[in-house]
């Protein structure tokens, strides 16, 4: 079995994870500047390690993730809601409760990009172009756990990401499923 990696932005993230999980393994990219040595150690390890990775909800976070993750083959995703991310003037990885985090381990999504909903069904589903379409989007990404407040292109590719077809999301938005 091989050993998991979670991969933050910084120090701070770092060091709350361990305070809450001893034993965890983590390694930091170091925030935006993206250590390029990091990366390697990533892309040369990546068939010793399950690489998880966990950044802040916020845009820096989110251009970190995208960054990081066109290097590697399959990573592993969590994404955090902002709601749960925030002190009084930031948000950050460092500042999930373990419940948070807890809830967050259980729904990890795996970056297998499988075409199973195109941007037509996301319009003809109401997530994306019409009145109510972000509320809809906020709702299909707290059910499953896709981090919070998402745009109709965000939602689209990590939906693809689990897989799910356009009948399971109209299940769930008609209440039956989930």
């Amino acid at each position: 079995m091989k050993k998991t990696i979670i991969v933050v932005e910084g120090t701070h993230d770092e060091h709350h994870l361990k305070t809450l999980y001893p034993g965890i393994e983590t390694i930091s990219v170091g925030g935006s500047a993206i250590h390029q040595h990091v990366i390697e150690f990533l892309v040369n390890h990546q068939n010793a390690f399950d690489i998880i990775l966990m950044f802040d909800p916020d845009y820096p976070g989110e251009k970190i993730r995208k960054k990081v993750a066109e290097q590697l083959q399959s990573p592993k995703h969590i994404y955090i809601d902002q709601s749960v991310a925030k002190s009084k003037k930031k948000i950050g990885i460092e500042h999930v409760s373990k419940t948070e985090l807890d809830k967050a381990f259980k729904h990890i999504v795996v970056e297998k990009y499988k075409p199973s909903i195109t941007k037509i069904e996301l319009v003809e589903l109401g997530l994306e172009g019409q009145q109510g379409s972000r509320e809809l989007r906020d709702l299909v990404s707290s059910k499953l756990h896709l981090g919070g407040h998402v745009n109709a292109k965000t939602l689209l590719k990590r939906l693809n990401f689990i897989g799910i077809s356009k009948e399971a999301l109209k299940r769930m938005l008609d209440g039956t499923s989930i």
